[in-house]
């Protein structure tokens, strides 16, 4: 009887286990499509049976098994580092590549070619009022190319700025969320699936925005590196990061106001502090740099006036020097205060070279065109500024190629993953057969030998 008695337990802990495992299967469905979610199954053991010995076999449950890969967690998060900051490049050289016409018809390139339209008539006659005055309006219009170039471009640098600040808020709000896990996780023996797929869906988020690296310590917790080892989360420990705008760009700065700028490489704060520092900064210049828009207006400002400064106005014998074309404040900001000498009249363009030909320095004004600058490595204003347009054009084609193909890289991996650790619906609904089979075939049992002990119990004569 006591035999009997004993499978009776154990086909109704068998029941307890098969419902539990549904449970299992019902919570994998329900969460077919939250992000970061890693499919659950329980885990059978078969007990041991010897009658004799008194064991009476069954089942039992032995934990739940997580079927997350780590190594193909890992890969998605890496690629999409890459994706964010490829995408962050294409979307930021984008927008400074509108600035600029490609066709040469407007902005600077036709407001240059303008002038020298200008110079070129002006030489031809050096004493026209009228093409004098060409000269003044042609170059104003250069002057006003130049400095809307630069206030577009310094417009885009500070947007850039918000768009990083705005990005390090992000990670630190996403670095909240893995330090909120970690407290809770510290008061779990076993983690919880739901706050698992809530860890690894912030992970994925944060991968968008910056590289990092994570190490699972012994008691469950996550800690979180940035690119270059500086802690991001370590434990209940979050150490939040801040941007420090300068003169030679944004740095990001750890919690103890550390530059850790050389460490985020990639992700959205990477492309955007490439683009920013590096892209803007080559042109605008920095505290360490002129800037290539800078070389231009001081190189065509400098040469312009010093062919009129060493010139006359007329040739005739005392006649008045020429006086400087352009001016601006000083190279570090050439381009933003580039314009006309506001103390010039159209009478004072000296066309007189040194030598007393007549309209010898407007003929090199008008050949300037095409003439070779030192001071521009050899090539000539247009040619520059050209080569600044084509770098820009360079950088955006660079980054939007790299973004279509890092994309497919990012899919194969998230496809890997899904394959990996996803749930399958086809999968789980057989699962659920298998699983209601045993749950009925263990009830059946159950039902069998709760007859067969009705029927002992009935063939024991009561005790008088």
């Amino acid at each position: 009887m006591s035999s009997l008695l004993a499978m009776l337990g154990t086909s109704g802990n068998a029941l307890d286990v098969y419902q539990q495992a549904l449970n299992v299967v019902q919570n994998n469905v329900n969460n077919s499509s939250t992000p970061g979610y890693a499919t659950q199954s329980l885990n059978l053991e078969a007990l041991p049976l010897d009658v004799a010995g008194g064991l009476a076999g069954g089942v039992a449950a032995a934990g739940l098994d997580n079927s997350r890969d780590q190594y193909a967690e890992e890969q998605v998060q890496q690629q999409t580092q890459a994706l964010g900051q490829y995408t962050a490049q294409a979307q930021a050289t984008g927008t400074i590549q509108s600035f600029f016409d490609a066709s040469g018809n407007s902005g600077v390139p036709a407001a240059l070619s303008a002038l020298f339209q200008a110079f070129s008539a002006w030489s031809v006659t050096p004493n026209d009022p009228t093409a004098e005055q060409s000269v003044l309006d042609n170059a104003a219009d250069v002057a006003s190319s130049v400095q809307g170039l630069e206030n577009s471009l310094s417009g885009n640098a500070q947007q850039l700025d918000t768009s990083i600040a705005s990005t390090a808020d992000q990670i630190n709000s996403i670095a909240s969320q893995i330090q909120a896990y970690n407290v809770q996780r510290l008061t779990e023996s076993t983690p919880d699936p739901g706050e698992d797929a809530q860890l690894y869906s912030a992970l994925d988020n944060l991968s968008q925005l910056t590289n990092f690296s994570t190490v699972t310590q012994a008691d469950g917790t996550v800690t979180v590196l940035l690119g270059g080892g500086s802690p991001l989360v370590i434990g209940s420990q979050q150490n939040a990061i801040s941007i420090a705008t300068s003169a030679t760009g944004d740095q990001v700065l750890d919690s103890q106001g550390n530059d850790i700028t050389s460490q985020i490489t990639s992700g959205q704060l990477g492309g955007l502090l490439d683009v920013r520092n590096s892209v803007l900064g080559s042109m605008l210049g920095t505290s360490t740099e002129t800037g290539t828009l800078n070389q231009f207006a001081t190189t065509l400002a400098g040469t312009v006036n010093q062919i009129l400064q060493t010139g006359t106005v007329s040739p005739e014998q005392g006649a008045a020097a020429g006086t400087a074309l352009f001016t601006y404040d000083n190279a570090d900001d050439a381009a933003a205060t580039l314009e006309v000498n506001p103390a010039i009249t159209a009478s004072q363009l000296a066309p007189v070279d040194s030598a007393g030909n007549a309209n010898g320095n407007a003929n090199q004004l008008a050949a300037l065109e095409n003439t070779s600058l030192t001071q521009l490595g050899g090539m000539t204003l247009t040619q520059y500024f050209g080569q600044i347009a084509s770098q820009i054009g360079a950088a955006n084609q660079t980054a939007t190629d790299n973004q279509t193909s890092q994309q497919q890289v990012v899919a194969s991996a998230t496809t890997l993953v899904n394959q990996v650790s996803g749930v399958s619906l086809d999968e789980e609904a057989t699962n659920v057969l298998q699983l209601q089979r045993a749950y009925q075939a263990s009830a059946q049992v159950l039902t069998i030998l709760n007859t067969l002990a009705d029927t002992v119990l009935d063939m024991v004569e009561p005790y008088s």
